[in-house]
């Protein structure tokens, strides 16, 4: 039996939700995870969508451990597939239904993700175009929804909104808690390549994608986010299961920030000093992560959501 479950991991989402939630129109049964909004998101949701079911957290779990608490919500509820959608969404024309009718009769994908189109729909989402038609060769037919092929495998599209049967996180599990917010896709996508579970982009789904007008911030040096998007390089380099781990070869990245602190102490940089002392600490503490994730997703199972 086919029952479809959309998973929406929200924060401060008032200027979308409604739009979000308006746009599925009954494809799929939702599950909301709140990831302590400081807005009205919960009480607008509770008002004006009752029929979704709202897991208020009392803290911020980020993106991959909220997916993880409303997928097995979903598994608990019989779920034969989940569909993953960022609160800026807004799903086109039965996007989920036509990727589960998909789905059912090619059960070799266990990623499905329709394409991307910005805010108003005018173009590509910016991110969405440069994972895909820098990595990837997709025709001007296929992006412009005249093109028969219905599917182009990739290795990896962005968690804006993927359908994941139920048979494929059997094997790959959730999200990995070694990424907090950002990173957690791609390693997903990494460790379904490792179990030989497909990867498509459909041409036949359609999502708009309402971020273009955010804007981005520069990581300065040893800044917080500097240090979170440090976190994430070294968890997608060491945390991919389809290439080798040695400890040597981990071991690169302590030895060179250990140059680069000892290169600061000589010039009396005191700012680069803390800075490398800090990024030093990380990549030990990264590197015993980074060995008990890989010893998990090697393995096939529910982990991270049971």
């Amino acid at each position: 039996m086919t029952k479809v479950y959309c998973i929406i991991v929200s924060f401060n989402a008032m200027p979308w939700i409604e739009g979000c939630l308006s746009s599925i129109n009954g494809q799929a049964e939702v599950i909301m995870v709140d990831n302590n909004s400081k807005d009205e998101t919960i009480s607008f949701v509770k008002s004006n969508f009752p029929d979704v079911l709202v897991f208020p957290q009392k803290n911020n779990l980020g993106f991959g451990r909220a997916n993880n608490f409303g997928i097995s919500e979903a598994i608990k509820r019989n779920a034969s597939h989940v569909f993953l959608m960022n609160q800026d969404v807004y799903i086109e024309d039965n996007a989920i239904t036509k990727l589960v009718e998909f789905n059912i009769k090619n059960t070799e994908y266990g990623i499905l993700s329709p394409i991307h189109y910005n805010g108003k729909g005018t173009d590509l989402d910016f991110q969405f175009k440069k994972y895909l038609t820098t990595s990837h060769s997709f025709s001007n037919q296929f992006l412009e929804k005249k093109s028969k092929q219905e599917v182009v495998d990739v290795l990896y599209v962005n968690a804006a909104a993927w359908l994941i049967s139920k048979k494929s996180l059997s094997i790959i599990g959730g999200f990995d808690p070694l990424f907090f917010h950002y990173g957690e896709d791609e390693n997903y996508c990494q460790r379904a390549r490792f179990h030989s579970i497909k990867i498509g982009v459909t041409n036949f789904a359609f999502i708009k994608h309402d971020r273009e007008n955010r804007a981005s911030i520069l990581n300065a040096k040893f800044s917080e986010k500097y240090f979170t998007a440090y976190k994430k390089f070294i968890g997608l380099k060491y945390g991919d299961i389809n290439k080798p781990f040695t400890k040597n070869t981990f071991n690169q990245e302590y030895i060179k920030a250990l140059k680069n602190l000892a290169k600061s102490v000589l010039k009396l940089n005191l700012q680069y000093v803390k800075g490398y002392f800090k990024q030093l600490k990380l990549i030990k503490k990264s590197k015993v992560n980074i060995i008990k994730s890989r010893s998990i997703n090697i393995k096939k199972g529910y982990h991270y959501i049971t």
